[in-house]
């Protein structure tokens, strides 16, 4: 422990350094010390302690510190209960040195009013020299005064760790300070609270932004990959106009910039070598690898994108097309592409739809198709369904008799069915080499050759192609031909998987009420769907709505009647190892008045099997 430095020696050292001379206290110390003597002209030997501000004063300040009150509490309140108990007080100022919220030991009291550290203390450099909270604010930066560090001889036993805290537009707010009222005599004791603090800041800063900009899509970024979703270093807010909206203020050393003007209001593409709309792929949803985001002014940096969680500005909304709007209920993710395909619906820009297999790719296309002015039919073709002996014929047509067991009159094709429209080609991957560069020309010269005939046919076809492979992928392997793939790829839409959106329930029961038999689910049921993973993704959702219509012939869908993959899943949580809930078998029941018979003609198992899973399930 140890007690107080001795005023005279102290007086002479901040005198001496005042002047000029060396000290092997820390470089912001000695900053802070020079400008109490120089600019604030205070006395180092002053032994009065902070002011304490009126009542009228402090609600005044809290008034106007509402903000900072409500970014900070939840945050504060997380760190106390780690510091409990240690001696510590943890202090809430404002920009202008007010202490306007505090957590500390109420078995502490006395102590803690005599060190000055309650509500409506006064903490600016100017007023009380150097102390953790003043220095950080006239800096901006984290910074530990321990005792002796301190300018006022009264605040020589304490020991303050403070850090700032920024609004999402990058101005100084307020400052954390977590004071110890008798801490060791060695500075370094109090190494980890400052790295404790600096945390706690990054928090809350990462907080305020999220709740600040739900409308836009938050970046978080990191040095490494390991922390990104749990703990990054820094975030951004990226609004729909592609410019910065709000950060936190490490996004500034992070991204080698001087200040929030450098980086609010900046475009996107102006800080990064990479293109806004692909933004949703860095999502969790779109990338299980963390991506690497390449700088403009070099370096690489990793990011993990977050889609917003309110609904964009109602133009944005209306600007989207009926048929696109309906494709979703609100996921993020689902409401991008919508945004990102209503911009070219009416464009002559090829468009590739990329996804797991079963994402409802023809869906989305058909959405497309529908949202424009075209007004030819919509032909979708898989290319991996087709034998490659027919998928020539089919798509480009041949002419009377050109080979045997032609149609006499010739068949027109599938490219030239959908002439004025759309034509949606799915799996395109899996198209033959060979067609692949008829297809080019196709597209290159708008025009089609029928097998067997000798003149071109003009088309104007709006092509979406669809794929659960990575064409890229493809191109390099030698397995798709690059000048067709650049042809196609004009727009890329990433579609998540079913289990990666937030509309799900919304999903299940439009896929349900477009069925025939229209299925409706217990909320038990739909409980095990929305914890299922669906890898089928909507296939299997499809699938499953009509094996409930047929199973339940008009009445409630039960977690009975789902299948085992489905209800194994939630075993081991509320159903039995025979797949049957109770509660399930009891509904059975009441629906039917007791009636067992009844309820296990339900329940598609006998009387007998009934009588003893409820036995078992007891």
């Amino acid at each position: 422990m140890g007690g107080r430095p001795n005023a005279g020696a102290h007086v002479l050292e901040v005198i001496g350094v005042a002047e000029g001379q060396n000290s092997r206290r820390d470089a912001d110390v000695l900053a802070s010390w020079r400008r109490c003597v120089i600019e604030h002209q205070l006395d180092p030997g002053r032994h009065t302690g902070p002011r304490i501000v009126t009542a009228q004063e402090l609600n005044n300040h809290r008034q106007d510190s509402e903000e900072l009150l409500g970014m900070a509490r939840h945050g504060m309140e997380d760190l106390y209960r780690r510091v409990n108990a240690m001696g510590y007080v943890l202090l809430l100022a404002n920009a202008h040195g007010i202490t306007v919220d505090t957590i500390g030991d109420t078995e502490l009291d006395r102590e803690v009013r005599h060190a000055g550290l309650i509500a409506g203390s006064e903490w600016h450099e100017s007023n009380v020299g150097t102390n953790g909270v003043g220095a950080c604010l006239a800096t901006g930066r984290p910074i530990t005064v321990h005792r002796g560090d301190h300018f006022d001889m009264a605040l020589t036993s304490l020991s303050c760790t403070a850090v700032p805290i920024h609004s999402a537009q990058g101005k100084l707010v307020g400052a954390l300070d977590l004071s110890h009222l008798e801490p060791p005599q060695d500075k370094m004791s109090q190494a980890l609270t400052l790295e404790v603090m600096k945390s706690c800041a990054r928090r809350i800063e990462m907080a305020n932004l999220v709740r600040c900009h739900r409308a836009d899509w938050i970046l978080r970024l990191n040095l490494s990959s390991e922390f990104l979703d749990v703990d990054p270093m820094a975030a951004l807010a990226i609004g729909a106009d592609g410019c910065i909206a709000g950060m936190t203020n490490n996004a500034l050393a992070l991204l080698g910039q001087k200040s929030s003007k450098a980086l609010i209001g900046q475009r996107f593409d102006e800080i990064f070598s990479y293109d806004l709309d692909d933004l949703p792929k860095l999502s969790r949803a779109m990338a299980p690898v963390d991506g690497a985001l390449e700088m403009q002014s070099g370096g690489f940096i990793f990011a993990r994108s977050v889609p917003p969680t309110a609904p964009p500005r109602r133009a944005v909304e209306h600007a989207v097309p009926k048929p696109l709007r309906a494709i979703h209920d609100g996921d993020p993710a689902m409401r991008h592409l919508a945004e990102r395909a209503a911009r070219v619906v009416d464009r002559q820009i090829s468009v590739i739809l990329r996804g797991e297999t079963g994402t409802g790719k023809e869906f989305i296309a058909r959405a497309m198709h529908d949202s424009s002015r075209r007004r030819g039919p919509f032909v979708a073709i898989n290319c991996a369904a087709l034998p490659e002996a027919l998928i020539e014929s089919e798509l480009f047509g041949y002419a009377p008799n050109a080979f045997t067991g032609a149609h006499a009159r010739g068949k027109k094709g599938l490219i030239r069915e959908a002439n004025g429209g759309t034509l949606f080609l799915d799996e395109i991957g899996d198209m033959p080499m060979g067609l692949q560069a008829r297809l080019l020309r196709v597209l290159s010269e708008r025009e089609v050759l029928p097998v067997g005939a000798t003149k071109a046919e003009p088309v104007n076809v709006r092509v979406i192609s669809a794929s659960h492979r990575d064409l890229a992928e493809l191109v390099a392997q030698g397995q798709f031909r690059q000048d067709l793939y650049y042809r196609l790829n004009g727009l890329v839409l990433d579609i998540p998987p079913v289990r990666a959106r937030t509309d799900l329930e919304w999903l299940i029961q439009n896929i349900s009420a477009a069925t025939e038999g229209k299925p409706c689910f217990s909320p038990q049921a739909m409980d095990l769907l929305l914890s299922y993973a669906w890898p089928g993704n909507v296939r299997e959702i499809i699938n499953l709505c009509e094996l409930a219509a047929a199973m339940c012939d008009g009445a409630s869908v039960l977690p009975i009647h789902l299948p085992a993959v489905i209800t194994d899943r939630a075993s081991s949580a509320s159903l039995p190892t025979n797949g049957t809930s109770e509660d399930a078998l009891l509904q059975f029941l009441n629906e039917y008045g007791g009636n067992v018979t009844a309820a296990a003609r339900a329940a598609k198992i006998d009387r007998s099997t009934f009588y003893r899973r409820l036995r078992k399930s007891k």
